[in-house]
């Protein structure tokens, strides 16, 4: 639907339809080109709902506003849903990186995983590792399988917490501080 092509609907869903998908441009990855396919989006589902308004229940600006949030909401987490997140999502999966265990391969191959771990998880932190200083990227190797104990005999303890602060700022920084509560990382080979 075009601007012309909204002549005889009700103005009112096509109000809220429009300032609706205003506000979500420059979020979740979405940009002006994007603005006419969310309005029609918001604009159909409200006209499909106004067969359900009871004017005994609501008014009908709210009604049409709640229709218009809920299909919001579902657009933003169908958006979610296919793929990660737009902000950090700025390598090609072909591009190659050089693991220490495995040597050169294609991003794509580190999604291939054990069933209960979660491939993009593994991938953030795998490109997180690979930008690392040297320093902080053997703090990690070694902790991956001695934990804090292996570094703790070889450097004094404020040093070993310090540089443990700098990774955790880093890894908040690109966004994974809630994901490592949630997900399972595989075990280690």
């Amino acid at each position: 639907m075009t601007k012309n092509n909204y002549a005889g609907i009700n103005p009112m869903v096509v109000r809220i339809a429009k300032s609706a998908a205003r506000r979500m441009i420059g979020k979740y990855g979405l940009t002006e080109s994007d603005l006419p396919d969310l309005e029609q989006e918001l604009v159909c589902t409200g006209l499909k709902m106004m067969a359900r308004f009871d004017p005994g229940k609501s008014k009908e600006n709210t009604f049409i506003a709640r229709v218009v949030e809920s299909k919001v909401l579902d657009l933003i987490n169908q958006r979610q849903a296919e793929c990660r997140d737009w902000r950090k999502c700025r390598d090609s999966l072909n591009r190659t990186v050089t693991l220490l265990d495995v040597g050169v391969i294609e991003k794509i191959e580190t999604l291939e995983c054990e069933q209960n771990s979660d491939p993009l998880l593994i991938l953030d932190v795998t490109l997180i590792l690979e930008r690392l200083p040297p320093d902080l990227r053997e703090i990690c190797e070694i902790m991956k399988y001695y934990g804090g104990n292996g570094l703790l005999n070889d450097m004094p303890q404020t040093m070993f917490f310090r540089k443990l602060q700098r990774l955790r700022d880093i890894f908040l920084q690109a966004g994974l501080d809630e994901k490592f509560s949630l997900k399972t990382l595989p075990p280690p080979v």
